[in-house]
């Protein structure tokens, strides 16, 4: 037979021990975090420096760099749940032996006021809820519901974001942007329909665009929207695909019979860190059915657009100052939902159903 003071004592060293094991994984866990951290901003870091080499093609590096950071980013799902399950049955336990404790240590009859007793109780289990939810969102931050890391190791995917790196990080976007080399292509299908679709080298998304199509001066075609890109996972391992090459993007289609003969395309880009659109000019030149430019476009800020971000990021244009005939067709507002919307001068405005699609 145990004494009464011998036992108790027993059951709360057992208790700190617990503890005590429980911290040691937490240290353990911040070590390899801390590395893991270190690592990955070595990655943003490099990738910043390659956005101000504007005469140089990096969409290569730009590529392995995002995959490198995917890498390390990516913890492998075993550890994590053994972890896991480790901090679950320690908790459980401390929640078992403090139970008992209490027990132990209980005289009748009830009263209510012993229940102000138990709030210290209330207060560590609080605490080690948070603690287990702070190592969960550290060891394994490719849960979509954790958020809580976003600003510090943020998801690969974000590399290829216009609107996080145009907000976030010191980075020249116009650069950025140029090594996703943006290239209009216009395809004939039939006679009587034109397929417009955007290619892009790298998948860089996440941005409000406006795109108009001209003849000499009139316009053909429009289409403005929020371009958001979800890659699909690797069809067989299931691995989240953080980027792609050769990206078609359909902007509309024209359901008219053209006869080009100076086709042109200006193609803005509303960053969300800046006030001034970016614009792409390009040439189109006719290789049989398809209409593509061959040389590299003229690359400027349009000064005479003027936007800001509204609620829920909405793009509302301030001020539109040009008097070309082409930016009259540039919405008031375009809405962050992913939409992409085009039409012709003379018809109304639809929406693109088609997907973005890997050559």
């Amino acid at each position: 037979m145990f004494q009464f003071n011998n036992y108790f004592f027993v059951v709360l060293n057992i208790t700190s021990g617990l503890l005590s094991l429980l911290g040691a994984v937490g240290i353990f866990v911040s070590l390899i975090i801390q590395r893991r951290v270190g690592q990955l901003q070595d990655i943003i870091e490099e990738l910043l420096d390659l956005s101000y080499e504007e005469d140089t093609n990096n969409t290569v590096k730009i590529q392995n760099l995002i995959y490198k950071y995917q890498m390390q980013y990516i913890l492998p799902a075993e550890p994590i749940k053994i972890v896991l399950h480790y901090i679950n049955i320690s908790i459980a336990l401390e929640i078992l032996f403090w139970s008992w404790l209490l027990f132990l240590v209980y005289k009748s009859p009830f009263q209510w006021e012993i229940l102000i007793y138990l709030w210290p109780m209330f207060a560590i289990l609080f605490v080690m809820i948070f603690y287990r939810q702070l190592i969960k969102s550290t060891i394994n931050p490719v849960d979509s519901k954790n958020r809580m890391f976003n600003s510090i190791i943020p998801s690969p995917r974000y590399l290829r974001s216009i609107a996080f790196l145009s907000s976030h990080v010191n980075v020249s976007v116009k650069t950025m942007i140029q090594q996703a080399r943006p290239t209009p292509v216009l395809r004939q299908k039939t006679p009587d329909l034109w397929e417009v679709t955007l290619k892009e080298e790298l998948p860089l998304d996440d941005y409000h665009y406006f795109l108009v199509l001209t003849d000499g001066r009139e316009v053909s075609f429009f289409a403005y929207g929020h371009l958001l890109i979800e890659l699909d996972g690797d069809p067989i391992t299931g691995k989240p695909r953080p980027t792609a090459r050769n990206l078609n993007i359909p902007l509309g289609e024209i359901a008219k019979n053209l006869c080009f003969t100076k086709p042109e395309v200006s193609f803005l880009i509303f960053p969300k860190g800046e006030k001034h659109p970016i614009e792409f000019n390009y040439s189109l030149k006719p290789v049989d059915t398809v209409y593509f430019a061959p040389g590299q476009p003229g690359i400027s800020t349009n000064h005479l657009i003027t936007y800001n971000f509204g609620r829920n990021n909405t793009l509302n244009i301030l001020a539109n100052n040009s008097q070309q005939e082409k930016y009259k067709y540039l919405p008031a507002k375009i809405n962050y939902n992913g939409m992409r919307l085009y039409a012709i001068p003379e018809g109304k405005e639809q929406t693109v159903k088609l997907k973005p699609y890997i050559d």
